[in-house]
């Protein structure tokens, strides 16, 4: 056990980075015997009033590295034209999809990147498995979950794994839908068994001690009494909250829109308790991130201009 708690320090996203973008409402909203923690996000607002998705997909460029390179691949004290290569190597594997107001960026890998930032920044734990790097065509998907983090909980005593589910539509509750029917599809195919083998196989650091207490963990696919599987799920969807905000004081923006948001609250819990009622996998642990933008399509078009 004392092995695993060095896991915890291989986070790499501190709550300060997403702080400079991302704020959050503190609330006491709470679903009655369902394991769900609800967490709302937004985005900060800049000087002159405007949501900051710019200054966000840049945040998410700045970790590229970090989330689709493994560590054991870009060990040691690299010199700046190493740390160009890896750039390079990063932004290629993205898909770098051709838009237009025909054919939207419909990729999942915006929010796939901002749903490492949030599990590492909130949740302290860090991304096990830099799933990106393992494709073999960037046009590809990254198969299975939409990324696998570890820690240890000293509390519990026992290693909390995340698997990711990043949803991105206009429509929150089409993305709350889309959310859990992926999770029942991933536990009634057993996906969690080739997502515990990927960590075996292709653990992200090259600490191999941390490595091998892991796989004492992991039996055949299956976890073991000390391990416990959790789904973190970042929400986001087009808001009408932004709108006529253009009309409120610079000085109480931040204030009036936590208000507005916090109001909306009650519809989301509703949503997502609706979403329960047929939920197949309600011994599960999950981390719901809601976050609202102005519209999802040009958060997806801001983060593929920062990768270009």
């Amino acid at each position: 056990m004392d092995t695993l708690t060095g896991l915890n320090d291989y986070v790499c996203v501190s709550k300060e980075d997403l702080e400079s973008c991302v704020d959050v409402v503190e609330h006491q909203l709470d679903i009655s015997g369902k394991r769900v923690s609800l967490r709302l996000h937004h985005l900060k607002f800049d000087a002159n009033g405007m949501p900051m998705v710019k200054p966000l997909a840049e945040l998410l460029y700045q970790f590229i590295i970090e989330f689709c390179i493994a560590s054991r691949n870009r060990s040691g004290n690299l010199s700046t034209r190493q740390m160009a290569k890896l750039v390079k190597e990063a932004r290629e594997l993205f898909r770098h999809p051709d838009i237009s107001p025909d054919s939207p960026d419909k990729t999942g890998e915006a929010g796939e990147a901002l749903l490492f930032l949030l599990i590492e920044a909130v949740l302290k734990a860090p991304q096990v498995v830099a799933k990106m790097e393992l494709k073999t065509n960037r046009r590809d998907e990254v198969k299975g979950s939409d990324g696998i983090h570890m820690r240890w909980n000293d509390t519990a005593q026992v290693v909390d794994v995340y698997f990711g589910e990043s949803k991105l539509y206009q429509n929150v509750g089409d993305a709350l839908t889309s959310a859990f029917n992926s999770i029942d599809e991933f536990h009634e195919k057993k996906g969690y068994k080739h997502e515990f083998s990927m960590v075996t196989k292709h653990f992200k650091y090259a600490d191999s001690k941390v490595q091998e207490e892991i796989t004492k963990f992991i039996q055949l696919g299956e976890p073991s009494p000390d391990v416990r599987i959790n789904h973190a799920c970042l929400i986001g969807y087009d808001w009408k909250g932004f709108d006529n905000l253009i009309s409120v004081p610079l000085e109480s923006l931040n204030e009036e829109f936590k208000d507005k948001f916090q109001q909306d609250s009650n519809r989301l819990l509703e949503l997502i308790d609706k979403r329960f009622e047929n939920f197949e996998s309600k011994h599960l642990f999950l981390e719901v991130f809601f976050i609202p933008f102005p519209s999802v399509s040009d958060f997806r078009n801001a983060f593929n201009a920062a990768l270009d």
